[in-house]
């Protein structure tokens, strides 16, 4: 049995948080890439549509419509989530479940065969949704474990952590899809699920059995404490009414948030329906990605520190849009592993850049309910744009229209931030309250 080691009304500060503990918190970030990278980005969108549905010409539409229910399904119930966890002060307990049945979820999908469209479509969310409410609730770890000094460090740190666990777990999965997604590599294909559940289980493992819990649960009455959260979320809104950098940043990033989604869900199968990038290919496809990903980090941080989060995201955006255009005109592989890598690098900091900027229009009181807010708005970002997708693929039967969708996310979202200060404007607000 695992021993959760909280002791009830305890309240131990974060610099008591041990280094063993804030190494486990970061793992868990190396078991979630683990499970996006494989799972979400690469192979169960392969399988599904060239192998589940086989003889299907609705699949990429089946499969962005998916996505779109899990991340609607995860912005709507994860404020009632998050509830549960404050009131109960069982925060790992229900991440433990949500935890274990991603686990059992990914690995049942290695059961699933040719035509079982219902079962891959109903396994893989189930995977998803839980997937998600886990990496959430984890997040929320982070200023207990950390003082307010070294949250950005930590969360780096743990962002290092998780490009690491995309590398070893595309290594891992290497042999098992060298051999294609064709029929005769079925058996190999389909053990990459629960080879990655594995991996997703035990390195994930050592956050339950070394970081502790400090925070005691609020209240006893649940149905209580959600009718308050929501209360105050209803009373929040005419205040964000009258932020108006608020509102233009919420709109700017369900814009590019969309156009971003769209692209990491849908680049494994544009590369192969398109280019024809399959077997080793594909692995290597998402290494570049990833290596990508860490080198953008990195840079885009030194960018950020010079100019600011708003003209750091207006340049990211740029590259962004710059690759999504290349793209629609692209027919040599070499070409589009180059744009990948570039992709890659504008993926590797678009989040952390939105984070700041949303901190620093921010009003400073209430940091932490906007924050909520602008995590909602993100999810349903994180379906809207691939469902726009799926829709325009269903219509016209190719990757090259329903590109263009990204595209004009792209570059409506940079237009919005020409109007976001790139400095903190409460003085702009209180003046004009005024």
């Amino acid at each position: 049995m695992i021993a959760f080691n909280k002791k009830p009304g305890c309240h131990t500060s974060p610099e008591e948080a041990g280094i063993l503990e804030r190494i486990s918190w970061c793992a868990f970030d190396f078991s979630n890439s683990a499970f996006s990278t494989v799972v979400v980005d690469l192979v169960f969108s392969l399988y599904f549509i060239r192998i589940i549905c086989a003889h299907r010409t609705d699949a990429t539409f089946l499969l962005t419509f998916t996505t779109f229910l899990n991340q609607i399904l995860v912005g709507l119930l994860l404020p009632l989530v998050g509830t549960l966890s404050d009131v109960t002060g069982k925060r790992k307990e229900i991440i433990l479940f949500f935890y274990s049945l991603c686990t059992l979820s990914t690995a049942y999908l290695g059961t699933t065969v040719e035509g079982e469209v219902w079962k891959g479509l109903i396994t893989y969310a189930i995977a998803h949704v839980t997937f998600s409410f886990s990496e959430s609730l984890v997040a929320s770890f982070l200023p207990e474990i950390a003082p307010e000094s070294m949250l950005g460090r930590l969360s780096g740190w743990a962002r290092s952590a998780g490009n690491l666990g995309a590398f070893v777990s595309l290594m891992a999965i290497y042999p098992l899809l060298s051999g294609g997604f064709i029929q005769s590599n079925i058996d190999r294909i389909r053990l990459s699920f629960p080879l990655v559940a594995a991996l997703y289980a035990v390195v994930g493992l050592p956050f339950f059995l070394v970081t502790r819990q400090r925070t005691p649960g609020s209240q006893k009455d649940f149905s209580l404490a959600l009718k308050n959260f929501y209360l105050r979320t209803a009373l929040m809104i005419p205040s964000i009414l009258k932020q108006k950098y608020v509102l233009l940043f919420f709109l700017a990033f369900f814009l590019y948030g969309s156009g971003a989604t769209v692209i990491m869900v849908v680049l494994a199968v544009f590369s192969q329906m398109q280019l024809g990038v399959s077997g080793a290919e594909q692995i290597w496809l998402f290494l570049t990605l990833q290596l990508g990903s860490a080198i953008g980090a990195f840079i885009f941080g030194f960018i950020e520190d010079s100019f600011g989060p708003k003209r750091t995201l207006q340049l990211n955006l740029a590259l962004w849009f710059i690759c999504v255009a290349l793209t629609l005109f692209l027919e040599q592989k070499w070409l589009f592993f180059l744009v990948s890598f570039l992709i890659g690098t504008a993926n590797g900091s678009l989040y952390s850049v939105s984070r700041a900027l949303m901190g620093l229009i921010s009003p400073p009181d209430k940091v932490g309910e906007y924050f909520g807010l602008w995590g909602l708005v993100g999810r349903f970002a994180s379906g809207i744009g691939p469902l726009v997708f799926g829709l325009l693929f269903a219509v016209n039967k190719s990757f090259q229209t329903p590109l263009f969708a990204p595209l004009v996310f792209f570059g409506c979202g940079l237009c919005v931030l020409f109007f976001l200060p790139n400095q903190k404007p409460q003085k702009i607000e209180n003046k004009e309250a005024s």
